[in-house]
């Protein structure tokens, strides 16, 4: 019948290594976008304008003026 000899079957197995690490490289893409997306979340809950760090300064001088 068919008389395949070791090199095809080192290619082929070489053929499906390639494979799942691609598979593999996919996967872990994914997974970095998705941390990436986390990130910039927390990043943006995060972020304080000038604004109201002054604001929050100020209620917190009144509030030791008013405790004394």
């Amino acid at each position: 019948m068919f008389h395949f000899g070791a090199e095809f079957f080192i290619i082929v197995l070489f053929g499906l290594v390639i494979i799942f690490l691609l598979f593999l490289l996919y996967l872990m893409q994914r997974r970095v976008s998705q941390l990436l997306d986390e990130v910039d979340d927390l990043n943006s809950t995060m972020n304080i304008t000038c604004s109201e760090l002054s604001e929050l300064t100020k209620n917190v001088e009144e509030f030791k003026k008013i405790k004394i």
